[in-house]
């Protein structure tokens, strides 16, 4: 009887190489993976010449020299002056009817078949010619003013013929005692709403006055009948007006060294200049403008939204990202000299001592990057603290440890191919971009190549 022949089973480890490629292929996908996660990637921006517009949009607080006039009897009322006309002293701007029958009989009346006395035309004439005789054409607005004046005269006269005629006529239901036209005590510009913001006080406000978030304005014009001591019109005395806006701190510091600026509101065709100064109020900064033409184009407005018109920034635009720091020495440029092989003052005079104890001079080229009122803004990486710089035209020694050291600011420019630093001159910034001055020595240049995000490098890092 034969015996059954068992398995052999070995250890033998059958391998593919191509497996073993796939593996380690995958498992260095998986790091380059894991790793572009962890590490942000270097991003280059081509510097652009360009400009930002510094103008200050902002919407303004008006305030102007308001009086609320109160009615001293309650009655009918009849208005004889439009809002935002101009009105002389001891001009009617109202009538009271205290028992209405007068009123009834004006509104109802037929003014056209009216006649004028002679005294009535001649008043019309006489203002007439008095306009014609001082009208200056740089003043053309005066035109619109001219045309209420007359219409508000010729219904006061036309009103005033018919009093006198319902006074000739035997009507009991009409008692002309009771009616009587009120006069203004001072020129001014009659509205006829009111806000809270009369007696506004440009030197003592808070914060939230200037917000036109809360703002609500109510109506002098209620009805027919009005009450004694209730408002009944608002007379502005002066032509002079403030705005009163707020600013953030950097368009104030951008305002500093100005006396005038320049406004335009609602993007009218006509720029207005004016003076101005800047105060603070609950830790904001507010800028009051104070002007003195054009208030009544604005007689029904609070709040308007103006421009203050600055300069525009014109140079080359960066981001903000790119920015950094760097700390340098500030040495004296009469220390500079000429090359063995050079014509150019770009050297630098080293005093030391050789192995023998004798001095010796050795030239070396700084990496400058900025000069200014005589002085050369050097890297600190060209010397060691125990250099001293030498003056061969008179002999001055500076020990390089007790030169003057700065900051300035500036960026790592890649052109070469490493983070090469260069300074910037700022000449305005936003919260996202700024513009530096073009053509400057030692400077960045129209389409340099910057690093985006500074914090990425170090200076002469070579950059793959």
């Amino acid at each position: 009887m034969s015996r059954k022949q068992r398995p052999v089973y070995t250890n033998e480890f059958k391998f593919n190489i191509g497996n073993i490629i796939f593996i380690i292929i995958f498992i260095y996908v998986l790091i380059r993976i894991f790793m572009s996660f962890q590490k942000e990637s270097l991003t280059i921006y081509e510097v652009q010449n360009s400009y930002i517009d510094t103008n200050i949009d902002t919407t303004a607080l008006i305030v102007r020299e308001e009086k609320i006039v109160n009615a001293d009897s309650s009655g009918y009322v009849s208005y004889y002056v439009r809002n935002g006309e101009k009105i002389g002293r001891d001009k009617t701007v109202y009538t009271i009817d205290e028992t209405g029958s007068v009123y009834e009989k004006i509104k109802d009346a037929d003014t056209d078949v009216l006649t004028m006395s002679d005294e009535a035309l001649t008043e019309v004439r006489t203002r007439i010619s008095t306009f014609e005789n001082y009208f200056d054409y740089s003043n053309y607005s005066d035109i619109y003013n001219f045309r209420y004046d007359i219409e508000n005269a010729v219904l006061e006269l036309t009103n005033e013929a018919l009093i006198e005629q319902l006074t000739s006529l035997d009507d009991e239901s009409t008692n002309i005692s009771t009616y009587k036209k009120v006069n203004t005590k001072e020129s001014g510009i009659i509205t006829y709403y009111k806000d809270g913001y009369e007696n506004f006080n440009i030197n003592q406000f808070k914060s939230s006055d200037v917000d036109k978030s809360n703002y609500k304005k109510t109506t002098l014009k209620t009805g027919e009948i009005i009450n004694a001591g209730d408002p009944v019109y608002k007379l502005v005395t002066s032509e002079n007006w403030y705005l009163v806006a707020p600013i953030t701190k950097a368009e104030k510091k951008s305002l500093n060294n100005k006396e005038t600026v320049q406004i335009n509101i609602h993007n009218s065709a006509k720029n207005i200049t004016c003076n101005f100064r800047i105060t603070e109020t609950d830790g904001k900064y507010f800028i009051i403008l104070a002007l003195n033409q054009q208030m009544v184009n604005f007689i029904n407005d609070r709040f308007i939204d103006i421009v203050i018109l600055m300069e525009q920034k014109n140079g080359l635009k960066i981001p903000n990202s790119s920015i950094t720091e760097k700390e340098i020495y500030k040495l004296p440029e009469e220390f500079l000299s000429k090359g063995s092989d050079s014509m150019d003052k770009k050297f630098l005079n080293i005093k030391q001592l050789d192995e023998q104890g004798e001095v010796t001079v050795k030239q070396i080229k700084p990496t400058i990057y900025k000069t200014e009122d005589g002085m050369i803004y050097v890297s600190p990486d060209d010397f060691s603290e125990n250099d001293v710089l030498l003056n061969t035209e008179n002999n001055e020694t500076i020990v390089i440890s007790q030169a003057e050291k700065d900051k300035i600011e500036g960026v790592y420019c890649i052109n070469q191919g490493t983070a090469a630093f260069r300074y910037i001159d700022i000449q305005y910034q936003d919260d996202e971009y700024t513009i530096v001055k073009a053509d400057v020595p030692y400077s960045i240049a129209w389409y340099d190549r910057i690093v985006l995000n500074q914090a990425m490098v170090k200076e002469n890092q070579i950059i793959k």
